[in-house]
């Protein structure tokens, strides 16, 4: 595999430092969250009125799961998040897209070990869920994909959209900002632990299993040099994971 540490900094390019990649990294936070609350509201306020406190939290509740809203949430933060990155990151005196957020190509041979690896973890991982009796597709993506009409919404929210928006933000500007202070492995770490904390969505055995991934995105960004190689990866696991409860749910 590629090893990137010759070509991972430009010392012409420049980048945000710890305190600016925080703050601006809680920003983009802050507007993805506010984005994702108000496709819930107007969801739950959509053609209702005079709806009870109660009332109004249990259709909150609902809307959590529910495939459609979920995926146009998605697309949504998706499109306007990811430009949002860009900006910041070009606000930086001296910095470069290819540079800051490792848009760099990768090798397809290096592409292929990867996804590799990622369908070895996915398979050893479904293999001890199984093995621990727990459900290898968790409720929430039976929840969502049941209640996703066109189905293949969510197939382009989960597949497209998710990784496209997580990818740029943790494994792109957070990383870049984080390796310098803390080292690429403490950046590996730190970013696949606020990426698995914000799926709040699983219990913490989804949740672990979602750091566990996390940091090998974040080894094959390193190893790499390139976005690209985590952002397929992320990716190819969604889709696996919707090709399970496609299956589970057509039996």
């Amino acid at each position: 595999m590629t090893d990137a540490n010759a070509i991972e900094r430009s010392p012409a390019a420049r980048h945000w430092g710890i305190l600016g990649t925080i703050v601006w990294g809680a920003g983009v936070a802050l507007v993805f969250a506010g984005l994702q609350t108000a496709a819930m509201v107007a969801y739950v306020n959509h053609g209702r009125t005079g709806l009870s406190e109660d009332q109004f939290r249990a259709l909150l509740d609902e809307a959590q799961t529910n495939g459609v809203l979920l995926s146009i949430a998605t697309l949504l933060t998706a499109s306007l998040c990811v430009p949002l990155i860009l900006g910041i990151a070009k606000l930086k005196r001296g910095s470069r897209l290819r540079d800051y957020l490792a848009f760099r190509p990768v090798p397809l041979r290096t592409l292929g070990q990867w996804l590799g690896i990622t369908a070895l973890f996915l398979l050893a991982s479904d293999t001890l869920t199984w093995a621990l009796g727990r459900p290898v597709v968790p409720e929430f993506m039976k929840s969502a994909y049941a209640s996703a009409d066109p189905a293949w919404l969510l197939w382009l929210a989960f597949v497209l959209g998710a990784p496209l928006f997580e990818e740029i933000f943790f494994r792109g500007f957070l990383f870049k900002g984080l390796e310098g202070p803390i080292k690429p492995w403490g950046a590996i770490v730190a970013t696949s632990a606020v990426w698995s904390a914000i799926h709040v969505q699983y219990d913490l055995y989804g949740i672990g299993t979602i750091f566990v991934i996390g940091l090998l995105l974040g080894a094959a960004r390193r190893r790499t040099g390139s976005i690209f190689a985590p952002l397929a990866m992320h990716a190819f696991a969604n889709l696996v994971a919707c090709t399970q409860v496609s299956l589970l749910l057509a039996r």
